[in-house]
């Protein structure tokens, strides 16, 4: 007995200073390529990392974007798709590490769509990004729907795409949850996760990415980079507040008032787009819908021209809203209706 004690305990801290000497190794072979920014106390302090791209000088500044991505991904996602880098042509764009993911902090609380909305909203207003345009993908649409309902004077603009933005059963999440248990989840995170987690990720990827294949440009981020323990731990936070925080949210979608397109991929296998993309549209008055034949969940990999095609008419009815006077009231409801968005 004893000495399978022994073994185990040797064994759990083999695996600790793996996962720690992989985890240095990863972010000394891609370190931060952006900058950071720290957002008030009204948000936790939290320091952010972000990407930063397109005209930032005077009159030339533009209309700002910010994009956030997915579960268990970084920033860099909406740069391996090309959207970033093509949008940045025309537009200010800011592509925000999530809470807790590459290499923004992760908060002690703020794990809810609402939550993180409220951290990215301080970093977006640190930066003096004014109404911006939010472009969110899969999680990361969720927290963009909850920026816009918490904060609607401040959002210029929403593109939705591969959300998950209604409570459904999802048995898949319960194992995803575990590094957020607290003690026992740091303990799995820096031990037994990593080595695990390794070995499915090239599964996972596949079906995150069907029936698309998983592009090259994949292989510029180490897999040891997303599975450090702080993303892992962020990754479950995040995944066990979804399903609730989609529960809060769902009444309020129809309070959203601000120009909105909704994306998915018609052969998404994460995300039903009926349960969720459809619902939307049909919650949120005068939204497009575009549902994307031959797509999969990862629509930005996928189909950019038509993510580019969804923004650039987002920015059109924006800004001609504000040409207008546009409140977020009647006038903008009107105004949205006009335009035909």
């Amino acid at each position: 007995m004893r000495r399978g004690l022994s073994f185990a305990a040797g064994l759990l801290a083999g695996l600790w200073l793996d996962t720690a000497r992989r985890s240095r190794r990863a972010e000394r072979e891609h370190p931060p390529a952006g900058s950071f920014v720290k957002t008030g106390l009204e948000a936790g302090g939290t320091t952010l990392h972000y990407l930063e791209r397109g005209p930032t000088g005077g009159t030339a500044r533009g209309r700002p974007l910010v994009f956030l991505h997915g579960n268990g991904i970084i920033a860099e996602d909406w740069e391996l798709c090309g959207v970033l880098d093509r949008a940045a042509e025309r537009w200010h764009c800011v592509a925000f590490d999530r809470p807790g993911h590459g290499y923004s902090e992760k908060p002690r609380g703020g794990h809810s769509p609402s939550g993180q909305a409220a951290i990215l909203r301080a970093g977006a207003r640190a930066l003096g990004l004014d109404r911006p345009i939010l472009i969110g993908h899969s999680l990361g649409s969720t927290v963009a729907a909850a920026w816009a309902l918490d904060y609607p004077r401040e959002v210029g603009g929403l593109v939705l795409m591969s959300g998950y933005s209604y409570p459904t059963v999802r048995p898949d999440f319960v194992p995803l949850m575990a590094p957020a248990i607290p003690i026992a989840g740091q303990i799995l995170s820096r031990t037994l996760a990593q080595p695990i987690d390794r070995l499915i990720l090239p599964a996972l990827l596949r079906r995150v990415f069907e029936p698309n294949p998983v592009p090259a440009s994949y292989r510029r981020i180490p897999p040891d980079l997303l599975l450090r323990p702080t993303q892992l731990e962020a990754a479950a936070a995040h995944t066990a507040a979804l399903i609730p925080g989609a529960a809060a949210l769902a009444p309020r979608y129809g309070a959203i008032r601000c120009p909105t397109a909704i994306l998915a991929g018609e052969e998404d296998r994460i995300v039903d787009p009926l349960d969720h993309a459809a619902r939307l549209h049909r919650d949120i008055q005068g939204s497009s819908l575009h549902l994307l034949a031959g797509a999969g969940h990862m629509i930005h990999h996928a189909r950019p021209d038509a993510v580019l095609d969804a923004i650039a008419g987002i920015v059109r009815v924006a800004d001609a809203w504000e040409a207008a006077g546009a409140t977020v009231s009647g006038t903008r409801e009107d105004s949205h209706a006009r335009l035909g968005a």
